[in-house]
């Protein structure tokens, strides 16, 4: 056993904030939460530009935090820009670097820039520097990938950081092995993904970034093809921009209740009797569960456990609402809020000590299409 105490610093950059956490080992020291203010952030012209500002952030709150840097043993940074890859422990290498900086995976994120403040620090401070469970993880399993368009395929976006974290905690506790384990594991936020893990892989899921399956705090979720092509082609939106706005940012919670904070929300039902409020909040239980079930019959009903996570998570009221509808299914656990702070430390220190296999990027996706000899392609 490793009896020594390794110091790790990871890193969370994203839309309006960064997150910084000190751990010894998997253990927190602490975590910063810095807040970026839209005209602070609006003077970059896109987000590579932000950079530096991030990175010195990053030394910065370190420095007020009496952290020597020297000593640290691995930086951690949350993944993203990449093309999609297998899930694991990753050490950043210079083909990482130039997929994040390019946004290979077609979507420009803070995130991206994680990895490269890693890797900076890491080369300054001579020691190693990982991603873990990237954004763009990819383990669909290929009748997963299947649409109703033939060359246009399913594809894998979920908060796979957090997920995978949350099934690895449930597992250790029950000296089970993640690896051997079926699970669905379902995070609740702005976005939503529910996921089928079968034997350490995501076999299958809903599109977070799109707005795939329910609807959510600030997403319409799936909506007739119908209702998508008047809109489309409506006066009201000139612009994809727009509709991808309407759909993905300001739907779910915003755009019938006009806020996306759930504890707003549920004064509203307590102390206002707000009946179209309540009847909102449980019709986007209605639809989380209804998705459960879906992705039940992926292995056949045949689940370890159901676990419910995420910032939605920390809803009793929601929670509750969701178990009596899919308890049947498996039991029901909730991990509320996110731990993907802790889960990009938790990966480094398991790294470091040998615990994880730790995996080479190659800047080639897992999945190109259906081209093999298999299927007469």
């Amino acid at each position: 056993m490793d009896n020594k105490t390794y110091n790790i610093i990871a890193i969370n950059p994203g839309s309006t904030s960064t997150k910084i956490g000190f751990y010894h080992n998997d253990e927190k020291v602490w975590i910063e939460n810095i807040h970026h203010e839209k005209d602070e952030l609006g003077r970059f012209s896109c987000i590579q530009d932000q950079l530096y500002y991030r990175w010195e952030m990053v030394e910065k709150y370190c420095a007020e935090h009496g952290v020597d840097l020297s000593k640290v043993d691995a930086f951690v940074g949350r993944g993203g820009g990449m093309v999609g890859c297998s899930g694991g422990v990753y050490e950043i290498n210079t083909t990482m670097l130039k997929d994040c900086i390019a946004a290979a995976s077609g979507v420009p994120h803070p995130a991206n820039l994680a990895p490269q403040i890693a890797w900076k620090l890491a080369e300054k401070y001579g020691v190693k520097a990982f991603t873990v469970n990237s954004p763009d993880t990819d383990e669909l399993q290929d009748i997963a990938r299947i649409s109703g368009l033939k060359g246009l395929y399913r594809q894998s976006h979920c908060h796979s950081l957090n997920q995978k974290e949350v099934a690895y905690r449930f597992c250790k506790e029950r000296g089970l092995k993640y690896e051997e384990t079926d699970l669905i594991v379902c995070h609740f936020g702005g976005g939503c993904s529910i996921t089928v893990h079968h034997n350490g892989k995501m076999i299958d899921t809903s599109d977070s970034l799109i707005g795939d399956g329910p609807m959510t705090p600030t997403r319409a979720g799936i909506l007739p093809n119908s209702i998508v092509f008047k809109m489309a082609y409506s006066k009201e939106y000139p612009s994809m921009i727009g509709l991808e706005t309407k759909l993905i940012r300001e739907g779910g919670l915003i755009d019938h209740l006009g806020t996306s904070d759930i504890q707003e929300i549920e004064r509203r039902i307590d102390e206002e009797n707000d009946e179209y409020a309540k009847l909102i909040l449980e019709g986007m239980a209605y639809q989380f569960a209804k998705a459960i079930g879906e992705y039940s019959v992926v292995l056949k009903g045949k689940f370890e456990a159901i676990l419910l996570t995420g910032g939605v998570a920390r809803s009793e009221r929601i929670m509750n609402m969701v178990k009596s509808y899919v308890d049947w299914i498996a039991p029901v656990y909730v991990f509320p809020g996110e731990l993907e702070v802790a889960a990009l430390a938790a990966g480094g220190y398991r790294a470091l000590i040998g615990e994880a296999e730790v995996m080479e990027y190659t800047g080639k996706p897992v999945f190109t299409g259906f081209h093999s000899e298999r299927y007469g392609l």
